[in-house]
């Protein structure tokens, strides 16, 4: 089982969802679902500079509404392209608005360092990019450490969390990285499975 599924459907036999951009109505003529929104392919008109610009207006704009908290805000950064640029755009707000440099988490194993093997899909483990943008950012970064013991033992609970099957070493991994960063932080931005 992945980190999607197709939308309408669960993993539980006459059990259904809501798909996305839809709502549900139940009254006395019973359930109706009406589509509230439809993704439109329209002819580009910008150049290559207008879309830099419009897009970087557009994600400014995304991230800086969840930007107001009372709580301290954090970032997790796997060095992915989705958490690069929440953490970007974050910690370039958190400088500008003279706040304390915005706190980053990322997740590693034991031994991961001793065990990667580098691919076409993957040339260079997480850290590197990891590293690059703590080099290029106004922040402060935290490693949450895990082993595979602990991984295997949380398996279960992180299932339970879920509320459905999911990705086991994925969620397992998710749910224990959650569970120590809340140690520390309560409101978190990322880009998991974005």
């Amino acid at each position: 089982m992945g980190p999607s599924h197709t939308p309408g459907f669960t993993v539980y036999k006459d059990i259904f969802e809501i798909k996305p951009a839809h709502f549900a109505v139940y009254n006395k003529s019973g359930l109706h679902i009406e589509q509230y929104w439809k993704l439109e392919s329209k002819h580009h008109l910008e150049d290559f500079d207008e879309t830099c610009n419009h897009l970087d207006s557009l994600l400014k704009d995304a991230i800086s509404r969840q930007l107001v908290s009372d709580m301290p805000i954090c970032t997790f950064l796997s060095g992915g392209l989705d958490s690069s640029i929440i953490t970007k755009f974050t910690s370039d707000y958190m400088q500008e608005q003279d706040m304390a440099p915005l706190d980053t988490y990322s997740v590693d194993y034991v031994d991961n360092d001793k065990n990667f093997v580098k691919s076409d899909f993957q040339p260079n483990s997480d850290n590197y990019y990891i590293d690059l943008m703590n080099k290029t950012t106004y922040s402060k970064h935290h490693t949450v450490m895990l082993d595979t013991p602990e991984l295997a033992s949380s398996l279960k609970e992180a299932m339970l969390a879920r509320d459905m099957p999911g990705m086991a070493d994925v969620d397992s991994s998710l749910y224990l990285f959650c569970k120590e960063v809340k140690k520390e932080k309560t409101v978190t931005l990322m880009g998991e499975c974005a």
